[in-house]
């Protein structure tokens, strides 16, 4: 008679467990994404274009990385580059009188934007990465622990 039950109820506890952990790995989690900006060209002076980085997560994105690069034979030199965002984004290498630009941010919050626009030679569309990671927490034990360079 409690055997229903009891089935029942690890069913329910089982089920539970697979929807927390869906969550917390798959919904939960920041998602970073980018946009390429259609180019507007100033005739016979100067082509603009950018991109558009947004976090589209439900968490805060920590440690975002930018890299835009123009690679191949005829990579375009970035003339004049502008980051702009509610956020603290530092062009940390690269950018005007390049061919790849660095741009870095200690946190991205949810639906949080950094937008970033170029002024180039040509209409060449770069590479872009954007890439976000969680520095490795230390745990209780490993602060005993010696380390591979005191060992």
């Amino acid at each position: 008679m409690w055997l229903p039950w009891l089935l029942l109820a690890i069913i329910f506890i089982a089920l539970a467990a697979a929807a927390l952990y869906y969550w917390q790995t798959r919904l939960n989690i920041p998602q970073l994404t980018y946009t390429p900006l259609p180019p507007y060209e100033i005739p016979d002076v100067i082509l603009v274009a950018g991109v558009l980085i947004e976090n589209r997560g439900r968490q805060p994105a920590p440690n975002i990385k930018i890299t835009i690069q123009f690679e191949g034979e005829a990579a375009t030199m970035i003339h004049h580059m502008k980051v702009s965002s509610a956020e603290n984004a530092v062009l940390r290498s690269g950018g005007e009188r390049h061919t790849f630009a660095n741009i870095s941010a200690r946190s991205l919050r949810p639906h949080g934007k950094i937008v970033v626009y170029w002024a180039a030679a040509q209409d060449i569309q770069p590479q872009i990465s954007v890439t976000s990671y969680q520095p490795a927490q230390e745990s209780f034990l490993q602060k005993f622990l010696p380390r591979k360079s005191e060992a």
